[in-house]
């Protein structure tokens, strides 16, 4: 394929798409070092997770929040098939956690927030996680930790086709469509989704301390939307980047238990464009970054006549420039502009948001590389509001080759979103932002033999933080209000382990993932105050994945089990959810041709048909299927390699 049509067909989508997105991770040019980017070179002593490139593949017609809540310790809070899904680090809130698209924030505006279901795993070919207080990298939001999806270019691949359909229970289907070229100048990805599913599965539930059964009603899911990623390499030393992102939702609210029907719907459309200049000069690459997001939501009730129409609109500029002082000195200098805008009947007027943020990143590695540190300082600044000054620094040392260690320290902030400020009836336009710190130490080890016929890696980590000014809705004389009221203690421990085992032609994985989590009101919120050194409520103290994969020639199985402890639903503990466990299993088979690939899988969830409740009054399906099979076709130019 010439290159002149692939940049022809960039130029096209560019017009007619109406969205962009861009890419944040450092890519390979001719002439050029490869260097690390703010997610790992300034990071030292957080903890890091690059989720793993076959369970991804595993995931490819599932979204977002089935990935994390299986591959992660993160707690996923998810309203039912379908339907909402945050997320939660270390007993943070789900708007304490920043959420990355190529290395910009699209965290919602109005509520800080990101739902996870409508996320496809299929848009985003490199998932990495940041643990921890981040925010001196990221800015406003990255309290518990921060997610990055992003979409890094494939050059000389040559041109491949890949289709995929899936379908299974509750009446679902997904189809998958992935065109995909790259020569040495030129990398272009456009990815089609759609899915549907009625979502009418039948569940369990007490009654009075008796197990009654009922079917899911009114729960309705459709999605459908594209991602394109263009990559382009202008000169040896200039690479550009220009992505598009577009999807559209619509979907039903089901009722809860508590209800007797519901008639809400939600209609949900996003649009998101982002651009990246990449320009290396001697000792020095510069980035300039570019995004514009639109949000739109439509929620109809026609048992409340409600029909309310909401939109945000996002636009974002930076530019940050990394400077090689010496072999082992690195210095990255940054300015960040932020401009968002709201518009929704929940609001007495169109509030709008400009922040600039001033930041900066040291990094020094010895020349043995065993010593790694980092330090990173920002600032925001947003007229007529004090933002804390924010900074981070860590260290990581290799003990021996299989043994090293880490800790880190961070302050950290997190505004209060449109919502908090603005919502009519209850909005507090004096919130303060949240702030706190937060710590954290660890040791990995990584541990293999010769032939790496066994290898183990096991990851714990301890950490601490505190957090002011925690902004909680209270009931007030007539209405809600949210308040700086809550100060809130988290601490815990995590564990990573992975054994890999080759016997023959057989590869053993065994991975296991804990989290121990206490996380406590500390500061009375009102006379009698019963919450006063108790869990907060939806944070388990205990939860944990396993996984055990075998693979044999074309051949797969994977087991992944799944424990969440006690919620408590009450502030006082009176009330709570009973622990779940979930077993999954995933049976792929694979072959492999000259330009062909052909993958046939069948997955089964709750293979235990476990009763179980994530969220209060919010039924989740018993033992259900999904079966799917992906066709990839590739062929390399020579020409163009």
């Amino acid at each position: 394929m010439n290159d002149k049509i692939v940049l022809l067909f960039i130029l096209f989508s560019t017009c007619s798409a109406t969205v962009v997105c861009q890419e944040d991770s450092t890519h390979l040019l001719s002439g050029v070092t490869v260097q690390a980017d703010r997610i790992t070179q300034f990071s030292s002593g957080v903890k890091l997770l690059l989720l793993d490139s076959v369970a991804m593949f595993q995931y490819k017609n599932r979204s977002m929040a089935d990935l994390l809540s299986d591959e992660s310790p993160i707690c996923i809070k998810s309203y039912g098939q379908g339907s909402l899904a945050t997320s939660s680090f270390r007993g943070g809130s789900a708007s304490q956690t920043a959420i990355l698209w190529n290395g910009l924030n699209i965290n919602s505006i109005t509520n800080g927030q990101l739902d996870f279901s409508l996320i496809p795993v299929s848009f985003s070919n490199n998932v990495t996680i940041q643990f921890g207080g981040v925010g001196a990298l990221w800015g406003n939001g990255a309290i518990g930790g921060a997610i990055h999806l992003n979409n890094t270019p494939k050059f000389n691949s040559g041109l491949s086709v890949e289709y995929g359909i899936s379908g299974g229970s509750f009446h679902s289907i997904g189809q998958n469509i992935t065109l995909q070229y790259g020569s040495k100048r030129v990398s272009s990805t456009f990815t089609y989704q759609n899915k549907y599913a009625a979502n009418d599965f039948d569940y369990e539930f007490y009654n009075q301390g008796v197990i009654q059964s009922k079917n899911q009603e009114r729960a309705e899911f459709r999605s459908i939307g594209f991602v394109n990623n263009n990559s382009i390499q202008i000169t040896k030393n200039q690479l550009l980047n220009i992505s598009f992102w577009s999807q559209k939702t619509e979907r039903n609210l089901p009722p809860t238990l508590l209800e007797q029907r519901n008639k809400a719907e939600q209609n949900d459309l996003s649009n998101r464009f982002s651009a990246d200049w990449k320009y290396n000069y001697k000792n020095s690459i510069t980035h300039l970054r570019a995004g514009y997001f639109n949000e739109q939501l439509h929620y109809i009730d026609s048992l409340s006549n409600t029909n309310d129409t909401s939109s945000s609109n996002t636009f974002i500029a930076e530019i940050e420039t990394k400077l090689f002082l010496k072999k082992n000195h690195t210095l990255n200098l940054g300015i960040n502009n932020t401009y968002s805008s709201a518009k929704t009947s929940g609001y007495d007027w169109n509030p709008n948001q400009n922040r600039t943020s001033l930041f900066a990143s040291y990094q020094f590695e010895n020349n043995s590389k065993k010593l790694n540190i980092s330090t990173s300082i920002r600032q925001e600044f947003i007229p007529n509001l004090s933002i804390p000054f924010t900074y981070s620094a860590g260290i990581e040392y290799q003990i021996w080759s299989f043994l090293s260690t880490k800790a880190n320290m961070s302050r950290l902030y997190r505004l209060p979103t449109f919502n908090d400020l603005y919502w009519n009836p209850g909005g507090n336009p004096n919130l303060l932002p949240e702030n706190g710190y937060s710590e954290e130490v660890g040791i990995a080890l990584n541990y293999g033999t010769k032939k790496n016929s066994l290898r183990f890696k096991e990851e714990i980590t301890l950490f601490n933080r505190t957090i002011d000014n925690w902004i909680v809705w209270l009931p007030g004389s007539l209405i809600w209000t949210p308040q700086n009221i809550l100060s809130v203690w988290s601490r815990g421990l995590e564990t990573h382990s992975v054994l890999n085992l080759k016997v023959k032609k057989t590869n053993i994985q065994l991975a296991l993932l804990t989290s121990y989590v206490i996380s406590t009101n500390e500061k009375s919120k009102s006379e009698n105050d019963n919450s006063v050194g108790k869990q907060l409520i939806f944070v388990p103290i205990y939860s944990g994945n396993a996984r055990l994969k075998i693979e044999y020639k074309s051949f797969s199985i994977t087991y992944r089990h799944h424990y969440t402890g006690y919620r408590y639903i009450s502030t006082d503990h009176s009330e709570y959810l009973a622990p779940y466990q979930l077993g999954s299993v995933n049976v792929n088979y694979q072959q492999k041709f000259k330009n062909y690939f052909l993958n046939l899988y069948t997955q089964i969830d709750n293979i235990w048909d476990e009763l179980y409740q994530i969220m209060p009054n919010r039924p989740m399906p018993n033992r259900n299927f999904n079966i799917g099979i992906t066709f990839n076709f590739n062929y390399k130019n020579k020409q163009n390699l």
